[in-house]
């Protein structure tokens, strides 16, 4: 991770170059990491909205889904099959962690039946990134943080409010590509891939 190389995709084709006296792999990744879990917030905001056409809050959860490994759906990772990414649930009332399927807490956040519903989250330049962790070949974790409030209608008034801080894990792939330029350069470039794994809910007050 401390190699230098000369440009890094931290999306899928969108390619970065280093700048090495100012950002290291890890930071660029820890960026794009940021961005992902900040996009992930926006559309939840997006899809809980009940100004926003109903067609266009389904159009949220499929962009939505598509920043998740899996897209929402069964997936294997580390020679493990799972269902799918998941979101735990919590409120003021359970303190326990429900555990409900990406895609499906994303219809329920479509069909909330309150009135009115405000969903707000952490800024991207506060959304807390762990270190780095290497979990095999070209394979990285780290985990973002950050809170959200919801924030229930019904009549116009603000029938339940909730502050949740919750953790995604973020999974990183790299993949190396060596090319031999027209000159007889050798141009080596990386490709890194951040998709989002389980959020769980740390703590709601």
């Amino acid at each position: 991770m401390k190699t230098l190389y000369k440009v890094l995709l931290v999306a899928i084709y969108i390619f970065v170059p280093i700048i090495s006296y100012a950002q290291s792999i890890d930071d660029l990744i820890a960026r794009r990491a940021q961005q992902k879990v900040k996009q992930m917030t926006n559309y939840i905001e997006y899809m809980a909205n009940k100004e926003e056409s109903l067609d266009d809050r389904k159009e949220y959860r499929t962009l939505a889904l598509n920043l998740f490994i899996g897209h929402g759906e069964p997936y294997t990772l580390n020679d493990a099959t799972r269902k799918g990414v998941y979101m735990q649930i919590t409120s003021k009332y359970r303190k326990k962690p429900a555990e409900r399927l990406m895609k499906d807490y994303f219809t329920g956040l479509i069909n909330m039946r309150y009135d009115k519903v405000v969903i707000e989250s952490t800024d991207i330049k506060d959304i807390k990134v762990s270190e780095l962790k290497k979990v095999g070949d070209n394979e990285f974790e780290c985990t973002c943080t950050f809170v959200q409030a919801f924030c229930g209608y019904q009549d116009g008034r603000p029938i339940y409010k909730d502050i949740t801080k919750k953790r995604v894990t973020c999974h990183i792939f790299g993949e190396e590509t060596v090319k031999v330029q027209p000159n007889g350069d050798i141009k080596t470039t990386y490709e890194y891939i951040v998709l989002l794994g389980d959020v769980e809910a740390l703590e709601t007050k």
